[in-house]
């Protein structure tokens, strides 16, 4: 077999992504994509973290498929304390190792809701964590793959070129969209982005979604006032308002957290505008705090939520419920991730995925 210069592809899981890894090898070395040569194959090294008597953590690898490959780091935010500790262990690991050359993927980047300085009381640190990680790789990490970061300035930290944003976006909404057809709502299907952001951001995907399935998708955009990152309000709505009356609003955006803006936004839109259902959909399903909770509610306005594996759902048991009873759908990333993962092998540019 043929390896590119930087030595056969091998996949390191960091802990909860081990199953991922070998969906994905199943994909790039399967039949069933034609973007992929089928020729390619996929070694898997499994590291095992764990902390020594007197607290001290360590991570055990053999050197098999390290040295001399071309590893692939499979991890996703939140960036906790231990998700960042044993991140780096790993990194300075793999450079000791003398791996032919070292990639990042992180469904959900670390620390990504910290894209904004919060006042006088923190600083941004997306540039910190990139570069604590080429600290810790010494230099040999080659580049960070991840999927729709919070803000577009991430991609400047660190050194040019250093990270790569792959979208989802247009994957989770075309579903979405699709199973609303299913469903009836022909002619009433609205889109709620939550302010210009997001309108710069998406119009491109809805216009494509839209075209692709042959149905007029109507926007209104979201006038919200942020005090910080945890707190925002909606203070009213423009655009294509008056399709909101009798429709199924499906409430576009990169990210839920504790869920509450949306739920404020659903009740809105369905109180003031005469909407019939709201539909959430997301790339990132953080759904921190008691967010589970307040969307297994019966009192709660949104009837249903689409996220992306970009934070692994089955590591999260208390989601089990609202995966059970349909109200949270998760559309899986391995079929776009191991294409991905296939032109970084080979060096193409990802950006030239269909």
């Amino acid at each position: 077999m043929e390896h590119n210069r930087n030595g056969g592809l091998t996949l390191v899981p960091m802990p909860g992504f081990t199953n991922l890894a070998a969906q994905l090898k199943e994909a790039i070395e399967g039949r069933d994509n034609k973007d992929i040569d089928p020729e390619t194959k996929v070694d898997v090294a499994v590291p095992e973290f764990g902390l020594r008597s007197n607290s001290e953590p360590y991570v055990r690898l053999g050197k098999e498929h390290i040295g001399g490959h071309d590893c692939v780091v499979l991890t996703s935010g939140p960036g906790n304390y231990q998700m960042i500790g044993q991140l780096l262990l790993l990194l300075g690991y793999l450079a000791g190792r003398r791996a032919g050359r070292i990639t990042i993927v992180t469904g959900y980047f670390p620390l990504s809701r910290s894209d904004k300085d919060e006042g006088s009381l923190e600083l941004a640190l997306p540039r910190l964590i990139v570069d604590l990680m080429q600290a810790a790789s010494d230099g040999r990490l080659d580049r960070i793959i991840a999927v729709d970061l919070h803000s577009p300035q991430v991609v400047m930290a660190g050194k040019l070129g250093r990270i790569t944003e792959f979208s989802m976006a247009r994957r989770v909404l075309r579903l979405a969209v699709e199973e609303a057809l299913e469903s009836g709502y022909q002619g009433k299907i609205c889109i709620l982005l939550p302010d210009d952001g997001a309108q710069k951001r998406y119009t491109s995907v809805i216009n494509q979604v839209s075209e692709e399935l042959g149905v007029r998708l109507p926007v209104v955009i979201g006038q919200k006032s942020r005090t910080d990152s945890r707190n925002s309000k909606l203070l009213g709505l423009s655009g294509d308002t008056i399709f909101l009356q009798d429709a199924l609003v499906i409430g576009l955006d990169d990210e839920i957290a504790t869920g509450k803006t949306n739920r404020d936004t659903a009740r809105a839109v369905k109180e003031r505008f005469g909407a019939n259902h709201y539909w959430a959909v997301v790339i990132h399903g953080v759904l921190s705090e008691n967010a589970p909770e307040l969307f297994n509610s019966i009192a709660c306005p949104i009837d249903r939520t689409y996220i992306t594996a970009s934070i692994p759902p089955e590591n999260r048991p208390e989601l089990a419920t609202l995966l059970q009873n349909g109200k949270l759908i998760v559309v899986p990333l391995v079929r776009d991730l191991a294409q991905v993962l296939y032109y970084h092998h080979w060096d193409r540019n990802i950006r030239e995925m269909r």
